[in-house]
């Protein structure tokens, strides 16, 4: 049996899926009383198993393991958005830290044979690292959710230092429609598609010089079953390789539909985050070579995908 943690997120619930597909027993962990997203109640109806759990309660979650015994876990559950991170930083460590350190510990003392992955980010490099990062570069953390997701990248060496299956994902950015507007490629995308609608009329944005490399969820949460299926437990950089910045974002998304950016998009210096990385893009090479994997939506696509779906949405929403 599979146990996915935060399937009501984007990358659980497409894993759920993906693991649904291929035939295995699937349970996705939710947070009790939590308001289940129109994908959970599919896969529900698919087969998905749910099970509630509240990850800020380390015993709850413990005794949910000894409960279950499941055979792999997909640890995605986080506390993703870094600005909610630093906010309250008590509950994104118990969430992001915490959780973790109580998988490795149950795997190390009550399940040695089982197989779990835990997802690191590519923020552990830091705003200064000249890319495109692979990994053998050091974490070099600035900010609370990066220094999370470093403690998560190290906690997942030392559980591997055991002997035991701890695979680690350094996902760079992965969207999708399901991604929030927290998250600038969707926000981009979901304000073009508005605008294009004549829903609104503006969007302000912080920087548009920063370069992203962006990929396609779906793709992302593949390899990320692929590296339990492999005979050996690896940390792995997911991303396509290729970089682009938020105005070639803008201008795409807006072009879309019909628009001229400039007459919508404005950049307000309070949007912009300190210590931001200027370029951000990882070297995928090690992951075609363990798993056979590649990101094969690109840019352009990735941003016409969204943007038609999200512009689809609003449109029935009328």
């Amino acid at each position: 049996m599979d146990l996915v943690t935060g399937v009501t997120g984007q990358d659980g619930g497409y894993l759920a899926e993906l693991l649904l597909q291929s035939g295995r027993r699937t349970i996705g962990l939710v947070l009790p009383g939590e308001k289940l997203p129109a994908w959970v109640l599919e896969l529900q109806a698919r087969g998905l198993g749910l099970a509630a759990c509240d990850l800020r309660e380390p015993g709850e979650f413990r005794q949910l393991l000894r409960e279950l015994k499941p055979e792999r876990v997909f640890h995605c559950a986080a506390v993703s958005v870094p600005q909610q991170a630093a906010r309250n930083a008590q509950v994104s460590q118990q969430i992001n830290i915490t959780s973790v350190e109580v998988l490795c510990d149950w795997l190390r003392r009550e399940a040695a044979e089982a197989r779990v992955l835990t997802v690191s980010s590519s923020a552990v490099f830091g705003p200064a690292v000249e890319g495109p990062c692979d990994e053998s570069f050091a974490s070099q953390p600035e900010g609370e959710y990066a220094q999370q997701k470093a403690r998560v990248r190290q906690l997942a060496v030392e559980t591997r230092a055991r002997g035991l299956f701890c695979a680690c994902a350094i996902p760079f950015n992965h969207e999708s429609p399901r991604r929030p507007d927290s998250f600038v490629l969707p926000k981009v995308c979901r304000a073009a598609a508005s605008i294009s609608l004549g829903r609104q009329q503006s969007l302000e944005l912080g920087a548009l010089s920063p370069s992203r490399d962006w990929g396609y969820a779906p793709e992302y949460v593949q390899a990320m079953q692929w590296m339990l299926d492999v005979p050996e437990p690896h940390e792995l950089v997911l991303a396509t390789g290729e970089a682009h910045s938020v105005q070639e974002l803008v201008e795409l998304a807006f072009s879309l539909g019909g628009l001229n950016w400039k007459e919508h998009v404005s950049s307000d210096a309070g949007l912009i985050r300190p210590g931001d990385a200027q370029l951000s893009v990882g070297n995928p090479r090690r992951a075609y070579v363990e798993l056979g994997w590649e990101a094969r939506t690109k840019f352009e696509a990735l941003v016409r995908l969204v943007f038609e779906q999200l512009r689809s949405e609003l449109a029935a929403a009328r």
